[in-house]
């Protein structure tokens, strides 16, 4: 009898592990858990990650569907972006924006079901979520690190470019936004 319940336990872990997998398998992301997010002052901000055709060429003929993203606190306003190829460590043509700071949970994690899905082409792709912040505040979550190159993206209209949060700081962290990718 304690064979056949160490062999189903082992069973069971083996399904959970493979079940994580999957999980994970549809998702464009880079990092880990949420752990912090940075202080940033009063001002426009858009973090985003950047996958580029080597990333996205695994899902090629699927499309995304949503985005999620980790919010410390509520800022004034939201909007979730999505762009396509671009130049010079520059995003492309915006392929969609929606409002959602109506709907923000804070200290979680938060999902936008995308209005109209995105076809996935193996091109490059950035993922943004923009924030307005009214005063210095945290709201964008982010790993423990290290970065991974182009997962920490961050515009400011304080000087309108896109940076990498360690060319701007010296921390070294991965922006909490993720894509699901679907048939």
């Amino acid at each position: 009898m304690k064979k056949y319940t160490f062999l189903f336990c082992c069973l069971a872990l083996m399904m959970s592990a493979c079940k994580d997998d999957d999980d994970n398998a549809n998702r464009l992301q880079y990092g880990g858990d949420n752990v912090n997010a940075p202080l940033l002052q009063s001002a426009t901000w858009q973090a985003a990650v950047r996958f580029t055709p080597a990333e996205t060429a695994e899902f090629s003929g699927l499309r995304l569907t949503e985005i999620e993203f980790y919010m410390v606190n509520v800022p004034a306003g939201t909007d979730v972006f999505v762009f396509g190829p671009g130049v010079n460590n520059q995003p492309g043509d915006e392929l969609y924006r929606a409002q959602v700071g109506g709907s923000i949970r804070a200290g979680s994690w938060n999902t936008h079901r995308l209005a109209t899905p995105i076809d996935i082409t193996g091109e490059e792709i950035w993922i943004s979520v923009g924030v307005v912040h009214d005063f210095d505040q945290q709201s964008f979550g982010c790993d423990a690190g290290p970065a991974e190159n182009d997962g920490d993206w961050l515009w400011s209209n304080l000087d309108s470019q896109w940076r990498t949060y360690r060319e701007r700081t010296n921390e070294s962290v991965n922006w909490n936004i993720r894509g699901i990718v679907e048939e």
